[in-house]
């Protein structure tokens, strides 16, 4: 009998009303002579509502008893699945994080999976039941609740799909598929039938809020074929997300837009001559090389990819800048790392802007053809779009531009680069359609049947009718904090 994991988010489960379709859902899955794991997310947006209680208590809450709080947030789904699944007649027993054996690191709020032992889930699989799941959360080495930040359900899914050795394991949210970029906000965003694990995880790091970057980057790892489809048209076929070999490879796949971004420039006041490697930027201080360098590896170890943090040449003033953009999310860890570095760098300043959106194409393409980072440039400085920094990463190239013309910039981007109007996308589009056909096929030929979960009909191209959100604000507009 074959396995397949199910995974329901917020708004799917938003009430009894919506939890009584994700019933019926697991219900036909389950008809189908399969082991259905089912994990889900806390109802509608129940985990803002548990922080902005615990907020009204204290602006700054204590980690685990956040965790202990948050947590409580998918009890409650699990609970009101597993009731509304046997008012139908099915067994189903819920089950908490750690009832389910997700062992996390020490990390509270931002936990990372580092095993998990399924026993309990197996037994309530062999005595016919429907074992469901409370995403988001785990347990450390302590025993301690932790939970694993902004869609960390979609991780509880993947990493018990692995461990299961399911087939598949299938996201179902309130978008039907994976688009060039969000067709709620662009109207001409084409539907991806097929896309590689490498492709979905440049976008979902780019700020693509359709897929968890963890949960992508543990289906990679572990070969665990992810469907995104949508709860409210489940007979819809939606995205496979799967390996290079059988997805085919996109120029460009879409455009991406992570809205709240953080740029941080840092100076030390000391002559040198700026190198273009960090390495070299280091070693250029014979006193503080070691202070530098250890700056250099706690920024690292916060999460910045070290392919984005580039040095510039300040004009007109004795220093040298180090730059990147980062994750608001760290923002305090950044800003304490700063000033814990001023003892051994006192000559140190520092700005760090908010407000700012990082507006990113993704596709195969920009690796292999420079030429794509340079247009995305000329894009945007064409329509008067301010450009404060420009990276390129595997897969990826961003550009940081200020929050207000995200929106006029993601379009643009788009026209040009996915859109099927373009003239850059148009001599590739007809190629792609049938390399998307062809990696369907070949999913056919390598299961062999329906029951491994790969096997679907894509409507390629096909879109159902967006909703279109446009802002007019085009103030350029930053908040700004700087050392003195």
């Amino acid at each position: 009998m074959s396995r397949i994991v199910q995974k329901f988010g917020g708004t799917s489960v938003k009430d009894p009303e919506h939890i009584g379709k994700v019933a019926e859902i697991v219900a036909e899955t389950y008809s189908q002579n399969k082991q259905v794991v089912v994990v889900v997310s806390a109802m509608g947006h129940g985990t803002d509502e548990l922080i902005d209680l615990a907020l009204k208590v204290d602006e700054n809450p204590e980690p685990r008893e956040l965790d202990v709080l948050l947590a409580t947030g998918e009890q409650v789904s699990i609970a009101m699945l597993s009731i509304a699944l046997r008012s139908m007649g099915l067994k189903a027993r819920s089950f908490t994080g750690p009832q389910a054996g997700i062992l996390t690191d020490e990390t509270h709020g931002f936990a990372r999976i580092k095993t998990v032992h399924p026993s309990r889930i197996e037994s309530s699989l062999r005595r016919g039941e429907i074992p469901v799941v409370a995403g988001f959360q785990g347990m450390n080495g302590n025993s301690e609740l932790t939970t694993l930040g902004r869609g960390g359900s979609d991780t509880t899914a993947v990493a018990l799909a692995a461990a299961l050795k399911a087939e598949c394991c299938d996201i179902y949210t309130d978008v039907d598929a994976v688009y060039t970029t969000d067709p709620r906000t662009v109207e001409s965003a084409r539907k991806l039938g097929v896309i590689s694990y490498e492709e979905m995880l440049a976008l979902a790091n780019s700020g693509a809020q359709v897929l968890n970057a963890r949960s992508v980057e543990l289906a990679m790892n572990n070969s665990v074929p992810i469907r995104l489809r949508s709860t409210f048209a489940p007979e819809n076929t939606g995205t496979l997300v799967t390996t290079k070999d059988i997805a085919p490879e996109h120029n460009v796949c879409g455009v991406a837009c992570d809205a709240s971004r953080v740029w941080v420039r840092i100076a030390i006041s000391q002559s040198f001559n700026a190198q273009e490697s960090v390495g070299d930027f280091a070693d250029n201080f014979s006193k503080q090389e070691d202070a530098v360098q250890h700056l250099l590896s706690t920024l690292i170890s916060l999460g910045i990819d070290k392919e984005i943090i580039s040095l510039k040449r300040a004009n007109g003033i004795n220093a040298s800048w180090l730059e990147f953009h980062c994750e608001k999310r760290i923002l305090r860890d950044v800003q304490s790392v700063l000033a814990g570095s001023t003892n051994q760098l006192p000559d140190l300043d520092y700005r760090i802007d908010t407000g700012l959106a990082l507006v990113s194409l993704v596709g195969a393409g920009i690796d292999r053809d420079y030429l794509i980072s340079d247009n995305l440039a000329q894009v945007l400085r064409k329509n008067a779009i301010p450009i404060l920094m420009q990276t390129q990463q595997v897969l990826r190239s961003s550009i940081l531009i200020p929050g207000a013309f995200k929106e006029q910039a993601v379009k643009l981007v788009h026209e040009v680069f996915c859109s099927t109007t373009a003239e850059a996308y148009s001599k590739l589009s007809k190629l792609e359609l049938e390399a998307e056909k062809l990696a369907l096929a070949r999913a056919e030929e390598a299961t062999g049947s329906t029951s491994a979960g790969l096997m679907f009909v894509a409507e390629l191209g096909a879109m159902t009718d967006p909703i279109v959100s446009e802002s007019n604000e085009l103030d350029y507009h930053v908040e700004t904090e700087a050392r003195r």
